[in-house]
């Protein structure tokens, strides 16, 4: 399994609470210029995986020790006028998808908000280290 169908499968039973917040398959591509979190409220995307592969330092041997690093972004909009009561629970709930991923020498999870017009988007960032 990828680490993005593994933060979906956390991220859905974490949300499982939450009839009017929905997990989307599909990658948050643009329609129309408008990317999918925008024209759907209430759905969280999972964007496509990142990983980025640095030799950490060679062995006596002439071997190379690497680190690889995998970012995930997620997406997910709401009206900001009527948040939901318990939006830091669904933050944290967010957050800690990232505890699902195993076999993993450091994991990291952020988010930032934007607000533009009535709506504001969180954009998490999953970010895990193996070496």
């Amino acid at each position: 399994m990828s680490v993005r169908s593994d933060l979906i499968t956390q991220i859905t039973t974490n949300l499982s609470g939450h009839s009017n917040i929905s997990i989307s398959q599909e990658l948050p591509f643009d329609s129309g210029g408008t990317p999918l979190y925008e024209k759907n409220p209430n759905v969280i995307y999972i964007d496509e995986q990142d990983i980025v592969v640095e030799q950490l330092y060679r062995t006596l041997d002439q071997g190379n020790v690497n680190q690889t690093t995998t970012t995930v972004n997620a997406y997910f909009s709401t009206d900001a006028k009527n948040q939901f009561t318990d939006i830091t629970t669904v933050v944290s709930n967010l957050l800690i998808a990232r505890n699902a991923i195993t076999n993993v020498t450091d994991s990291n999870s952020d988010y930032e908000t934007d607000i533009e017009d009535d709506t504001i988007t969180y954009t998490f960032a999953y970010t895990f280290t193996t070496i």
